[in-house]
């Protein structure tokens, strides 16, 4: 009987996994068929935005479609395309590129958070096994109030936010930021959405030279690890929720790669894989029907030859929501929770699901970040440059040629010949130089031959081209100049401050393209590298809570004009105490050589040499206490200074008052004496002169009076000015030796 029970229940337990093997093949098949009904809903749906950049590629390219090639040609009229959207893409290219991608700077920065929600202490604690509610008291001070604010733990915040901002920098590096960036500016610029995609975990060997201890000879070591990378995605393989109207929206993704049968093999190393599923994928010869493939159209703008035979595969890799017994069918553990929703990614060819994993970070964030250069508030897909001046691109198309067509209507005349009249003597009724023409007496010979010519409208036409040009420049808000040619806009471009002018006009529209940047690209994708870090790496020095600082409007002002405002900067600051306080002075040299485009590390010396050097040489940077007696002090000094100079001043105009009173007197003095003589002379009836010689002794005993007088007023002036001067000299003094009342700092 026992033996009988134990039958049976093995029975059940076989019955069992065989009834959980149907059903999770059954929900993986399932899973297969809705995520590639999903995948190919969103590939019809944006439709309308592949034909909007098959078009901007044509005219970035400057070629017209065949059905106006086919127009032209029945119309036989000129084909010429006059491209002046290329340069203005490159233009925008290189601009920005600029801009975001400096060679002496980085365009993000790591800060602590004014409040922070952890600390390296707590930390410290969790990972010696203390609860939460321990770290959270040992956090608080005696009051019960955070003690963030501490200077030592702000500055341990700050080192772990400087270490974070290295590892994320070096991530960059070894993933080649630089040159995946400049792509997916690219891509903006022309089809105006460009896609960044990380952290994606790669398996990297690194080589390294070591001296074996033993025999002393250097030997190679490889090691694989693990590291956080960054990928561009193609906008042609990028296709997300479509009824989103940003990435913020978006439910989920999908990314399309075609990969060949060799490709597909090697995907069976991967960890995680499902062979099974993988076997039938490479037997499926439907895996090989694309749900919409525009590579022969964009092979046909680049005048490339279409393959027949191209033999590839779909490989989806979706990102989004996911149910947990779909998550168990491909091989995860997902919890029974009804409160946790599981987000992960499924790799599958065709309808075959291939591999599945959750969301490796905890905020469930989508791996994507999107760029637009003008954002579309309908769509998580932007406009470029080509869509913004494709109206301008027609007219200039349309009026260059007509222009064509004109000249050469316009280039000779049109001949009616008579044939009644005259016959050719050569048999041949072209028109050539000293040609031979028999008279045929039917007709007036004067009469064979009338010539009309066609009115050549070149100017008219140059004038619309001319202002397709500058239609161009102003719908895109990127002035000619920028292509290193002539300015246009008018005689006022031509000037200096009229340069200046289109330069800041054309950064309106490169300031809103490099916010978006930042908001866009920057921002999400160090946060995604911050969570990564935050989550996997085992260095503890480097985690806490951080601000991501996207910074790359700072670099937006022209290098000139930087370098003039931080010139005049560094004399606003040295003239005012205060503000020299205030200033980090060896900040402030590193901006402006880098506004130079020098190299800083090779000219500024660090601030750990500068100590080095101050403490050998005895010298100390004094107290802030100190510095700010110092600082009272100065202004004390400059508000006595002004006081004595408008006190010297008062007595030079009071000197001189003085003097130009006395000259007045003098004069008036001397006339009333000419009249009194005259007066005089005339009641006594004796001439001038003999009035002037009775009266000559008087006058010079007068005259030495009026010395005697003008000498002891002179001395009188001396005497106070001395006694002024020195009164403000004492005055001085005392408030110097106020201001200096503290002891002296050696």
């Amino acid at each position: 009987m026992r033996d009988e029970a134990t039958v049976a229940m093995t029975d059940d337990e076989q019955y069992e996994e065989e009834a959980e093997r149907q059903f999770l093949e059954e929900t993986l098949a399932g899973l297969g068929s809705k995520l590639h009904t999903l995948a190919h809903d969103q590939v019809a749906a944006r439709n309308q935005i592949e034909t909007r950049w098959l078009t901007d590629l044509r005219q970035y390219h400057g070629d017209y479609t065949p059905d106006e090639i086919a127009r032209m040609k029945a119309n036989d009229s000129s084909q010429v395309y006059v491209n002046i959207t290329r340069n203005k893409t490159r233009a925008a290219i290189a601009r920005l590129s600029d801009m975001l991608l400096p060679n002496d700077d980085r365009n993000f920065g790591l800060k602590p958070t004014p409040v922070p929600a952890t600390s390296q202490a707590g930390r410290a604690l969790q990972h010696d096994g203390m609860s939460s509610q321990a770290v959270m008291m040992g956090a608080m001070g005696q009051a019960g109030s955070p003690q963030f604010g501490q200077p030592d733990q702000q500055k341990q915040l700050e080192q772990a936010a400087r270490a974070m901002q290295q590892q994320i920098e070096d991530d960059f590096t070894e993933a080649s930021y630089n040159g995946k960036v400049r792509d997916v500016i690219d891509d903006a610029c022309k089809l105006g959405t460009g896609i960044l995609k990380g952290p994606t975990v790669v398996n990297r060997a690194r080589r390294a030279w070591v001296t074996d201890p033993q025999s002393g000879r250097s030997v190679l070591e490889v090691q694989e690890e693990f590291r956080p990378s960054l990928e561009r995605v193609d906008p042609w393989d990028f296709f997300p929720d479509m009824s989103a109207c940003s990435m913020k929206e978006a439910e989920f993704v999908f990314e399309r790669k075609l990969v060949n049968r060799k490709q597909l093999r090697e995907l069976a190393d991967l960890p995680g894989v499902i062979p099974g599923q993988l076997r039938k994928a490479l037997e499926d010869e439907k895996g090989q029907s694309f749900s919409q493939d525009r590579r022969d159209e964009l092979r046909a703008i680049t005048g490339v030859d279409t393959v027949a035979s191209d033999k590839r595969w779909e490989l989806w890799e979706y990102w989004g929501p996911l149910d947990k017994d779909e998550l168990r069918s491909c091989g995860c553990d997902a919890d029974d929770d009804p409160l946790v929703e599981y987000t992960g990614c499924v790799l599958m060819v065709g309808p075959h699901v291939i591999k599945a994993a959750i969301n490796p970070l905890d905020t469930d964030d989508l791996p994507y970040s999107v760029f637009n250069w003008e954002e579309d508030r309908s769509s998580i897909f932007g406009f470029g440059v080509p869509y913004l001046m494709r109206h301008p691109q027609r007219v200039v198309n349309a009026a260059w040629r007509m222009m064509m067509d004109n000249a050469g209507l316009s280039a000779g005349p049109q001949v009616v010949v008579s044939k009644k009249g005259i016959s050719p003597a050569d048999g041949s009724w072209t028109i050539r130089p000293r040609k031979v023409w028999f008279a045929t007496g039917e007709g007036n010979v004067d009469q064979a031959f009338k010539v009309f010519n066609i009115q050549s409208n070149q100017g008219d036409l140059f004038a619309i081209f001319q202002a397709a040009q500058q239609l161009a420049d102003t719908e895109t808000n990127l002035p000619i100049l920028l292509q290193g040619e002539g300015a246009s806009g008018g005689p006022g471009a031509k000037t200096a401050t009229g340069m200046q002018m289109l330069m800041n006009n054309s950064n309106i529209v490169l300031r809103s393209a490099v916010k978006n940047f930042d908001d866009g690209i920057t921002e999400p994708t160090v946060r995604r590298f911050y969570d990564y870090h935050m989550l996997y790496t085992d260095r503890a020095e480097i985690k806490g809570d951080f601000d991501i600082v996207a910074r790359g409007s700072t670099v937006l002002v022209a290098r000139e004009e930087q370098q003039e405002k931080l010139i005049m900067l560094t004399q606003v600051a040295g003239g005012n105490p205060l503000f020299a306080q205030m200033t980090d002075w060896h900040g402030l040299y590193k901006e402006i050589l880098r506004s130079m485009q020098v190299p800083v590390d090779s000219i500024v010396k660090s601030e750990e040499t500068l100590a080095e050097e101050q403490q050998s040489q005895g010298q100390q940077e004094p107290p802030p206490e100190v510095q700010i007696k110092m600082a009272e002090m100065q202004l004390k000094q400059q508000e006595l200074q002004l006081k004595a100079q408008q006190q010297q001043t008062d007595l030079q105009l009071r000197q001189q008052q003085q003097q130009w009173d006395q000259q007045y007197k003098a004069a008036q003095l001397q006339s009333d004496q000419e009249i009194a003589r005259q007066k005089l002379a005339t009641e006594q009836g004796i001439s001038l002169a003999e009035l002037e010689a009775r009266l000559g002794l008087e006058s010079q005993k007068l005259e030495l009076k009026m010395q005697e007088t003008a000498a002891k007023l002179q001395t009188e002036r001396d005497k106070a000015a001395a006694q002024l001067t020195d009164r403000q000299n004492d005055r001085l003094a005392r408030g110097q030796n106020q201001a200096m009342g503290f002891d002296s700092y050696g």
